[in-house]
């Protein structure tokens, strides 16, 4: 969910050469003072002011960074789309302004302006600051021990208590259901009556929440590799330790059946084991850099399982660089994923917000890690849901947005798309969650990685449809494997 699978593909490629209820925001509020922006021609950048807390609007403000691209047929044009690439912690308004066609067909671009916020905490909108890395080597997320349960929980207590020295009040009012609100004051901004919205992985959160505080504004919505709110942690965690391990097998049979595969005719799922526990005795070193842990190699691996199958042969180059002693390839998306202070920042505190772990102590997080660890053998339970788990124990503020069970009604239909083998987000809770919006239509790619809009060119199509026509895919629609 950290990321999209654009934000994926594009770290990747460099590495190789969450409902309460509440009113509409005024709809008379002050409009947009756009200027140009960006390298690519057609961006315009703004600010919105929203209060810091939607419980006390008169008091302190803060403002949004948002950016549109006006549709390119103005003829043809439909109204805006809301677009959120995933997270939390994606950055909006950056691919909009940058990458508007890695993200978007260009029939959607032709048909609407597009527009992307970066949620309050996020770039260009008070983006979250800590005085301690979220991830340190020496701390794990998967103790084994009493010591290095409260060991964890220092940690964390730590860090969070540094975000609220750097970031302020703001830290507490990063949910996303603030984050909804915020985007319906956006809506205002610019002058629309009811908007569609695509949001990918986390992002199918934020639209969750803004279908079920604001039904009537909600023209289509698709939600893209979905994730079901209402699930208590102990289901996410297991669910996702399953996801994980199924991506690894279909990794390994990629493997087994590609010439361009450097581990082609060995045994893989042996190689990565036997790496993994070399790496558990001593790191793997580096070279020019900190060595790798073997916690650190499994959640880049993880990474790297969500850009199925684009980048299958990178995991496989970087897996064989480290058994020969470097492991530079797996050390740069570590950069990527576990080292950035922006994008760490942002996703733990949303997701400690949104998110109760509900582990009472180092008795209930052992048990659930036997548990993730019988499910995902070779992965060892690493997820995003798990690293959330752990991650948010001690946090020192608390959830104000946790799991609730999701009942979305009075909307306009609303599509959920849902991947085979996504080891991010499940297809159960793409049905889970299909199930709890009243009137919606779910779609399946059958394929692998995370997310299936602008990988599948079956499922961008049916999405597209959806968006410009409102019409959802007929029931049952399966896209096949790319």
């Amino acid at each position: 969910m950290r990321r999209s699978i654009t934000a994926s593909l594009l770290a990747i490629a460099a590495v190789l050469p969450f409902v309460a209820a509440g009113g509409a925001a005024s709809a008379d509020g002050p409009a947009i003072s756009w200027r140009q922006c960006g390298e690519q021609a057609g961006a315009e950048c703004g600010t919105v002011e929203v209060p810091l807390d939607w419980s006390a609007p008169a008091g302190p403000r803060i403002e949004l960074s948002v950016v549109r691209r006006r549709a390119t047929d103005p003829g043809a044009r439909i109204g805006t789309l809301l677009y959120n690439p995933g997270g939390p912690g994606g950055q909006a308004a950056l691919v909009v302004r940058d990458y508007p066609s890695a993200i978007l067909s260009d029939d959607v671009r032709r048909r609407f302006d597009v527009v992307g916020v970066d949620p309050r905490g996020v770039g260009e909108s008070g983006a979250v600051r800590c005085g301690l890395p979220v991830y340190g080597p020496g701390v794990s997320r998967f103790p084994r021990t009493r010591a290095g349960y409260d060991r964890l929980v220092a940690h964390n207590r730590a860090v969070g208590e540094s975000c609220l020295a750097a970031t302020g009040p703001l830290l507490g009012n990063i949910d996303t259901v603030s984050v909804a609100r915020d985007l319906d004051a956006v809506r205002a901004a610019l002058g629309e009556e009811k908007v569609s919205f695509l949001g990918k992985s986390y992002g199918t959160i934020l639209g969750t929440e803004y279908a079920g505080l604001f039904p009537g504004r909600v023209r289509t919505m698709a939600l893209d590799g979905a994730v079901d709110h209402g699930m208590s942690s102990h289901r996410l965690v297991t669910d996702a330790s399953r996801a994980v391990e199924d991506s690894f097998e279909g990794f390994v049979a990629w493997c087994d059946r590609t010439a361009s595969c450097p581990l082609r005719g060995r045994d893989v799922a042996r190689v990565w084991d036997r790496l993994v526990a070399g790496a558990e005795r001593a790191p793997v070193p580096v070279k020019g850099g900190r060595p790798i842990t073997a916690e650190e190699l499994r959640h880049v691996a993880y990474t790297f399982l969500t850009a199925m199958p684009e980048y299958a042969g990178g995991l496989a180059a970087g897996i064989v660089q480290a058994e020969q002693g470097d492991a530079a390839i797996f050390a740069s998306m570590r950069a990527q994923v576990l080292d950035d202070p922006a994008s760490t920042a942002a996703y733990r505190s949303v997701m400690c917000l949104d998110l109760d772990p509900r582990i009472r102590g180092h008795r209930d997080l052992r048990a659930r890690l036997e548990r993730v660890r019988a499910l995902s053998p070779h992965l060892g339970g690493t997820s995003e849901f798990w690293d959330m788990t752990a991650g948010c124990l001690g946090w020192p503020v608390p959830p104000s947005n946790p799991q609730r069970r999701v009942d979305v009604r009075g909307t306009a239909p609303i599509l959920v798309v849902g991947t085979a083998h996504d080891p991010a987000t499940p297809l159960a809770w793409a049905r889970s969650l299909s199930s709890r919006i009243r009137g919606s239509g779910l779609l399946t790619y059958a394929g692998t990685g995370h997310t299936a809009y602008m990988r599948s060119d079956c499922a961008t199509e049916h999405v597209d449809r959806y968006l410009v026509t409102g019409r959802l895919p007929r029931a049952g629609t399966v896209c096949p494997a790319a």
